[in-house]
């Protein structure tokens, strides 16, 4: 990194949703998940000239998990999901009752995923929220790329299967795609 200011111009850029949406997924606030981004990107400027380059994105997630879990545990409040949520992700205008049914699928969806043993549920957030290669998640997980292989493939396992509980006819019509 030759030139620290153009390096993390560069590192915001590219991380910077991933973790709000990442961070989101701890705090169900949004202006509570970029306030726990702005503070990883404080940090991040004091450690930059330290920090390999390969291990940036598991080090920004790693430190995000950490001050979103002390966020979480000094507000220490449950706080319902809002439509801001879907500011998070690009939109082709759905119609009302579109809008309606995709917030409902994404609330269960956050709900199943929060069940999920901790483990798995971390990889999961890392793979699918953060979208984190298998080796950026082993390295933020501090695990083998084999045992993240197996925690987001027994994750999904069992998010299918409850899926298929709650929604019979809806995950008969996923698994024919």
């Amino acid at each position: 990194m030759s030139d620290p200011s153009h390096a993390f111009t560069e590192i915001l850029q590219r991380y910077e949703r991933p973790l709000v949406r990442y961070a989101f997924s701890f705090t169900a606030d949004l202006e509570d998940a970029r306030d726990v981004v702005q503070d990883v990107f404080i940090k991040l400027h004091h450690h930059l000239a330290g920090l390999d380059e390969d291990h940036i994105a598991p080090w920004l997630f790693t430190v995000c998990k950490n001050r979103a879990l002390d966020h979480h545990r000094k507000n220490s409040r449950i706080i319902s999901m809002d439509t801001e949520t879907l500011e998070l992700e690009a939109s082709s205008e759905p119609g009302p009752s579109e809008e309606m049914e995709t917030r409902e699928t994404a609330a269960t969806l956050r709900q199943l995923i929060g069940e999920l043993p901790d483990r798995q549920r971390e990889a999961v957030r890392l793979k699918f929220i953060a979208g984190l290669d298998y080796k950026q998640i082993s390295e933020a997980m501090k695990t083998s790329m084999g045992n993240v292989g197996y925690l987001i493939h027994h994750g999904v396992e069992s998010l299918r299967k409850r899926w298929q509980s709650i929604d019979p006819e809806a995950a008969l019509a996923i698994s024919k795609h």
